[in-house]
């Protein structure tokens, strides 16, 4: 199932009342882990993959803990939804998208946003979103595994 930019709707739903934060995802150390990737083009680009990472309930905001399947096509298609492997502290959404190739090496950049209800406020949502770079491996080297970082952060209350 395809989405538009993961909380676009959301944010726009209560944006009379909601108050929309911005916080330098830099200064936030959380690493996402990305086991199993898997990606190669033929008519389409296609991806394969598993996403998680350990939460921290004091850290600010406070985060879930999550674990992720992602699957999907096309590169520069809009997000796709991921199917939740894990029940954690609060309901969360994940979704992926494989992002343009910009350059001649045709290296994949893989898009990742996690968005959760805030563990001490359920009127509050936080929306993670970070990219790594990756490679197209699925026609010749195994299954690969690395990070993501985060690098943007948005919240609403």
């Amino acid at each position: 199932m395809r989405v538009t930019p993961v909380l676009a709707t959301l944010a726009s739903a209560s944006t009379a009342s909601a108050a929309v934060m911005h916080i330098a995802a830099t200064t936030l150390s959380w690493n996402w882990s990305v086991t199993q990737w898997g990606a190669g083009c033929n008519d389409t680009c296609t991806y394969d993959f598993d996403v998680a990472a350990a939460g921290n309930a004091t850290s600010k905001p406070p985060r879930p803990s999550f674990k992720a399947h992602c699957s999907g096509e096309g590169e520069g298609a809009g997000y796709t939804f991921c199917k939740n492997l894990a029940k954690t502290e609060t309901p969360y959404h994940v979704v992926a998208q494989l992002l343009p190739s910009n350059d001649s090496s045709h290296r994949p950049q893989i898009q990742v946003s996690l968005e959760y209800t805030d563990l001490e406020s359920n009127s509050t949502w936080w929306n993670f979103t970070g990219k790594a770079e990756a490679s197209y491996n699925q026609f010749s080297a195994p299954l690969l595994n690395f990070t993501i970082t985060p690098d943007t952060l948005a919240g609403v209350a």
